[in-house]
């Protein structure tokens, strides 16, 4: 099945769209002009069959910054729906990875602050979980009655398909793989806090006023073991 160019730009932009607004990103770049493909990968030196790669360059202070999503992850996503369903949700944590990589390396950025491989995949796997359930909530009257167990299931759901039933493509024992293992273990854990402190209680805004402090907050900060 093929994608066109603009349908493929379509999906990863609405992805940022999401992710600007959910954590009041106040200047994000138009995502388009960044998107690789699968030989400029390649030219780079990395490996396009990880699925989704971020290429960053840094010369006298300055970046330069590329985002592959293979076209396989968001053509199933052309349609909108819901991320959780068997058929979407491999490809949505894909795309979204990705997105969640650019939008976080670019916002800390601007304020001149580095940022680590570890601290992108920490901040991507909560985006992913908070994105993710938030999706699926149109607001206070969701929470009503039996909407905060609905809410409260899903949380529970999109943590098990996150942080339990995922498997890493890096072998065991690389760096690659004990960065990423330690990134899920450490949102895993803040998840978890997230769903015993907010969502089981159906408390949206302050659910999404902590994920905009977790979103600003240092590196040392985010590995740290919530209460």
């Amino acid at each position: 099945m093929s994608l066109a160019h603009d349908d493929h730009a379509a999906v990863l932009t609405g992805l940022q769209s999401m992710f600007v607004e959910l954590y009041d990103v106040d200047e994000s770049p138009p995502l388009g002009p960044f998107l690789c493909d699968a030989d400029e990968v390649e030219a780079a030196g990395a490996d396009p069959e990880r699925g989704e790669v971020l290429l960053v360059h840094e010369h006298a202070g300055d970046i330069s910054v590329g985002l592959y999503v293979t076209p396989g992850a968001t053509v199933r996503l052309v349609t909108d729906g819901d991320p959780l369903t068997p058929d979407r949700f491999e490809a949505w944590c894909m795309a979204a990875e990705g997105v969640s990589h650019f939008v976080y390396l670019l916002f800390r950025a601007q304020s001149g602050a580095s940022v680590s491989q570890l601290e992108l995949e920490v901040q991507a796997e909560v985006d992913k979980y908070a994105a993710a359930l938030l999706r699926g909530v149109s607001g206070p009257s969701l929470l009503a009655g039996n909407g905060v167990g609905l809410f409260l299931g899903r949380s529970r759901a999109i943590r098990r398909g996150l942080y339990r039933d995922q498997t890493l493509i890096d072998e065991p024992g690389t760096v690659e793989h004990d960065r990423y293992q330690l990134a899920m273990e450490t949102a895993g854990r803040y998840a978890a806090w997230l769903e015993r402190t907010f969502v089981g209680r159906g408390d949206q805004a302050g659910l999404i006023t902590e994920l905009r402090r977790f979103y600003r907050s240092s590196p040392q900060e985010k590995l740290v073991r919530p209460d």
